[in-house]
């Protein structure tokens, strides 16, 4: 049976985090050679190896990626524990930082949980796009950001795939004589460029009918009838549809959206990060 150490588990999420021995030495206050010994000690009770080294410093392998899942769920379990015995509640505020296509839809039921779980810490929902977020978190005027990898140097503690679909006015009838009217992204936007390819790929004629700066503009555009726009699919509103999937029409266009969170971030958001990271483990769990 394995008995692993939660102590342990912890300087393994925080080398994952990171990825670099060094940087999370210096995160967890212990010597570099204090955490190489523990990651070692955890490869050693669980026998495979948890990280490779690249050109970026250390990656996790694919037993490493199963490993953190796990992990992460044990740590929460461990702290909640601990909560729970000494009756401690956790209190404050945090500064959350989401692009508002997100916000609108795969973290409404992780913040209403945690929120259930925790009435006592506050959360100051800043919704602004990928870019000003980016900004704001490099002035430390956020405690976590969740946004588009492109726009941060940083390594994130989460990232989640997703796929915008192209959305229409239910009655919208494409007319392939004609190019294909875009609703696109303003200029800023790091989901233009994935756009643009997407649409390249497949040699579509297309034009910009109209340029959305924000998802509620977006959602207009699209329900006014002025042409096709990606979306998330949580985020179609009502009385619309996505296209299907014709050969002669624009696929899928992909993104990837980071959770990051400041190195000293407060208890309650390092609690918050390890709950997103749980819950989203649990559903992306085969």
């Amino acid at each position: 049976m394995l008995d692993l150490d939660s102590y342990l588990l912890r300087a393994f999420l925080t080398v994952a985090e990171i990825g670099t021995v060094n940087g999370a030495a210096a995160k967890l206050h212990r010597t570099q050679a204090a955490v190489s010994m523990q990651i070692r000690k955890l490869e050693e009770l669980v026998g495979v190896t948890l990280f490779s080294r690249s050109s970026k410093g250390l990656e996790l392998t694919a037993h490493g990626q199963v490993m953190v899942a796990y992990a992460r769920e044990i740590v929460l379990l461990s702290d909640e524990v601990g909560r729970r015995l000494t009756g401690k509640v956790l209190q404050g505020r945090i500064r959350l930082g989401v692009v508002e296509d997100f916000a609108a839809s795969r973290l409404i039921n992780i913040l209403r949980d945690f929120r259930a779980q925790n009435p006592k810490v506050d959360i100051d929902i800043i919704v602004e796009p990928n870019r000003r977020l980016a900004e704001m978190f490099e002035e430390g005027k956020l405690d976590l950001a969740v946004c588009d990898i492109t726009v941060l140097n940083r390594k994130p503690i989460l990232i989640w795939t997703e796929y915008l679909t192209w959305v229409v006015r239910s009655d919208f009838v494409v007319d392939a004589s004609r190019p294909l009217p875009v609703i696109m992204f303003d200029e800023g936007c790091p989901w233009n460029l994935q756009t643009i390819a997407t649409l390249s790929q497949r040699n579509i004629k297309w034009k910009t009918a109209c340029v959305a700066s924000t998802l509620v503009a977006m959602a207009t555009a699209v329900r006014v009838g002025i042409g096709v726009g990606p979306m998330l699919e949580a985020t179609i509103p009502e009385g619309c549809r996505a296209l299907d999937k014709a050969a002669d029409l624009p696929g899928a266009v992909r993104i990837e959206i980071g959770f990051y969170a400041q190195s000293e971030a407060s208890e309650g958001a390092r609690y918050l990060v390890e709950f997103v990271s749980r819950h989203t483990a649990m559903t992306d769990r085969p």
